[in-house]
């Protein structure tokens, strides 16, 4: 019985013991008190990181102090705390959140958290205020009030890097959530399915990013960020309407009394359950364009979840379906009375459900060491009334490996990527293709010096693209093509002061040609388009110096960044106008081809900040971008300098471009109000395919057949001003929006001209 005694004494003393050792800490959101879960909490002293469970707690080792502690969480602001006795360890930790945009952090750039003032490429944030505060009914809306970017007909342009390509083949990455959603056949962006009514901020990186995301973001990444569930369950219902007025020339307007008008109403509902968290959203969007023949509906639904199995241990699974039908034709059928209205024979009719499922796991070894494994298979069924229709599966699954060895200032990301896709069309000769990609990357970012972080990064990718040996005309050996490629980037930023910070880059890009550049075989109205199954896959780099200054004058507070860049491609791919003579057969159309290599050089002025005018707090937003796009062999090609603009033809300029671009966005709150008003300015693009301003073969009789020519001799370039004002109570949002309020005439591809004067409501209610 002593014994028995003795043994429980030293037990219950033992458990005491190993209680005294460690402490229990829980870390909370300093306004809304919530935990944090996910916190990440690093021991240099001991090499050892932690990260806070469901309830926000961590257990801290205290048998050997002192201790030092650096605590990190997404959007709050960082601490270093020292304890030296026990007496001075809290049970209770608060983290301020960042609310400046001085403070704004990143993830695109590098594939882990970092503050944009560090990062080494130049990035651009917007947050859902401003998605919101415009009424944003698509995605790429709120993509052209970012500086150097525009959207062509659903196609993005970041920095001159691609003009308009009629709907094949992106020099832009789109990612949802860090995984790329990209049609796959044609390369093409479909704006509607990224749900806008749960978006944490969107992320547009500038410059080759082909070592991180490959074939495709030879140009840019544009990264849509999900909001997470908090603490507190977070539920937010949405609904607005827009009316189009009439176009300036009156006649123009061919709907009589009859409205064109846009609708839609969206919710979104964010919550915690236990270890899981939940995301529910919708929306659904009505348009009828003031354009004959063109509008559009479409429903969309999105669920996520993540389910916490314990802290270093995540599942999640993500699905998405958006489901419409749209009107809309190619080609106007004038430049004057009939621009408005349909050409004959470019209308076409088409219906579209797209599938996303998104599954995922997240873990946390005991080393701290970052495994993620993220997939997405996508659906795609596109029917289409003009012998277009297109059905497609892509799957993609990357498993990607994070390690912070902090204590020399090293952080690897790398990562193993497979794709692989099916594609079935009537655009592509009526038959089956398959394709896969792969890939391997390794990126290391290190400290040196405190203020100076170098990046570089490797990846190897490999693309297959399988298809009948004959198509039309052309052999296709095995029916099989092959390709690879090993492409490097560099870059350093060095920290001059807290928000001050000198950048440089340097980045190799690739981009195999899409299924639809290749194969693609198809007429609209008058004009044909031909395959090309010969197609060379594009090369290139850019490079970058920029200069970023934040600034704290009084209330004022945000930075100014300069940039120059220059980017070169080689083998670019345009789609190019082609007669009799160059086709060897008695037509006439576009054909894509490699037409050589080509330069772009610029400059790009950013500001954005926050400042008080008395007790008017105001955000600014915008900048201005200059670009020089060339072709290097313009001299020597007799094709490039037949197949631009004919009153350009001396001057060497890539097609659809505009050399000059001003943006700016400016918020003002007074009270519960807010009044908002943004600029665009986009100067005319100089150059444009010949074949829409010169005289046909068969069609001689009429020199400026589609009235392109006339618009464009008096329409230079164009000038936009939208302008909103808001109120706000407690749950409540009304806001009153006109868009084009001058009125103004404007086209950002030829033959289609942008939406007339439009105003609209829309109403904001939110619980949580």
């Amino acid at each position: 019985m002593k014994w028995h005694l003795k043994i429980s004494v030293a037990l219950v003393f033992l458990t005491f013991v190993l209680q005294a050792q460690n402490k229990t800490i829980t870390i909370r959101s300093n306004d809304k008190k919530d935990p944090l879960i996910g916190v990440s909490i690093y021991n240099p002293g001991n090499n050892q990181s932690a990260l806070t469970d469901q309830n926000g707690n961590f257990s801290l080792d205290i048998s050997i102090l002192p201790v030092t502690l650096k605590i990190s969480y997404v959007g709050y602001q960082s601490q270093t705390l020292e304890f030296s006795i026990p007496a001075d360890i809290p049970s209770e930790i608060r983290m301020d959140e960042k609310s400046t945009i001085l403070d704004a952090v990143v993830v695109t750039g590098s594939k882990y958290e970092q503050n944009i003032v560090r990062s080494t490429v130049s990035m651009d944030v917007i947050k859902t205020d401003l998605v919101q505060s415009i009424n944003s009914t698509s995605a790429d809306e709120v993509l052209n009030k970012i500086p150097g970017v525009q959207i062509l007909d659903g196609q993005a342009n970041i920095r001159g890097g691609s003009g308009y390509s009629y709907g094949a083949g992106s020099r832009v990455m789109l990612l949802m959530d860090d995984i790329p959603a990209l049609q796959p056949d044609a390369g093409f962006p479909n704006w509607s399915d990224i749900p806008i009514e749960n978006l944490s901020q969107i992320e547009i990186l500038k410059g080759a990013a082909s070592t991180l995301y490959g074939s495709a973001a030879l140009n840019g990444i544009i990264n849509f960020r999900s909001a997470y569930a908090k603490s507190t369950p977070e539920t937010q219902v949405s609904t607005g309407g827009t009316i189009f007025t009439a176009p300036a020339d009156k006649t123009k307007k061919w709907w009589g009394d009859t409205t064109r008008y846009e609708y839609n109403v969206s919710f979104s509902h964010k919550q915690k359950i236990d270890k899981f968290d939940i995301i529910l959203s919708g929306f659904y969007n009505k348009n009828q364009s003031p354009n004959q023949f063109t509008y559009y509906t479409r429903g969309r639904g999105n669920v996520q979840v993540r389910y916490r199995l314990h802290e270093n241990l995540i599942f999640n699974v993500g699905g998405l379906i958006n489901a419409g039908e749209n009107s809309s034709f190619f080609l106007w059928k004038n430049g004057e009375s009939g621009a408005m209205q349909a050409f004959m024979g470019t209308t076409s009719f088409r219906k579209a459900n797209r599938i996303y499922i998104d599954p995922g796991v997240t873990y946390f070894d005991r080393y701290q060491n970052k495994h993620r494994l993220m997939a997405r298979t996508m659906l795609i069924n596109n029917d289409n009334d003009s012998n277009q229709s297109n059905h497609s599966v892509n799957h993609y699954v990357e498993y990607q490996f994070q390690r912070n060895f902090e204590n020399i200032g090293l952080y690897m990301t790398t990562g193993i990527v497979g794709q692989w896709s099916r594609t079935n069309s009537q655009l592509l000769g009526d038959t089956t293709f398959t394709g896969q990609n792969h890939a391997v990357y390794i990126q290391a970012d290190k400290n040196l010096f405190t203020n100076l972080v170098i990046s570089g990064g490797l990846r190897y990718e490999y693309v297959q693209q399988n298809s009948p040996e004959i198509y039309f005309k052309d052999t296709i050996p095995g029916g099989k093509v092959k390709d690879d490629q090993l492409i490097a980037r560099l870059s350093a930023n060095y920290q001059l002061a807290s928000y001050s910070s000198l950048r440089a880059s340097y980045g190799q890009g690739y981009r195999y040609p899409s299924l639809t550049e290749r194969f693609v075989t198809t007429t609209f109205g008058i004009f044909n388009i031909f395959a090309n199954p010969q197609l060379h896959p594009e090369t290139g780099w850019s490079a970058e110096l920029g200069y970023k200054q934040g600034f704290a004058l009084g209330s004022f507070k945000g930075f100014v960044d300069l940039s120059t860049f220059v980017s070169e491609y080689s083998d670019m791919i345009e789609f190019t106008f082609l007669g009799p003579k160059d086709l060897g057969i008695p037509a006439f159309g576009f054909k894509p081809l490699n037409i050589g290599d080509t330069r772009i050089t610029g400059y790009e002025i950013g500001v954005a900040g926050q400042l008080n005018i008395g007790s008017v707090p105001v955000t600014i937003f915008g900048g201005y971008t200059y670009i020089n796009p060339v072709y290097k062999n313009f001299s020597t090609s007799k094709l490039i300098q037949s197949t631009i603009s004919e009153h350009a033809d001396s001057i060497n300029i890539l097609k659809y471009r505009s050399k000059h671009q001003v943006k700016m966005d400016v918020e003002a709150k007074f009270g519960k109000f807010k009044w908002g008003i943004s600029h665009q300015y986009a100067s005319e693009f100089i150059n444009i395919d010949r074949a829409f301003e010169e005289p046909l073969p068969g069609l001689l009789q009429n020199p400026d057949l589609f009235g392109i020519q006339a618009f464009r001799n008096t329409h230079k370039g164009y000038h936009l001003l939208d302008t909103r004002i808001s109120y706000e109570l407690e749950k409540w949002k009304f806001s009153f929006l006109i868009n084009n309020i001058l009125n103004k005439e404007y086209t950002l591809r030829p033959a289609l001209l942008e939406p007339t004067r439009n105003i609209g409501l829309r109403i904001d209610f939110k619980i949580s």
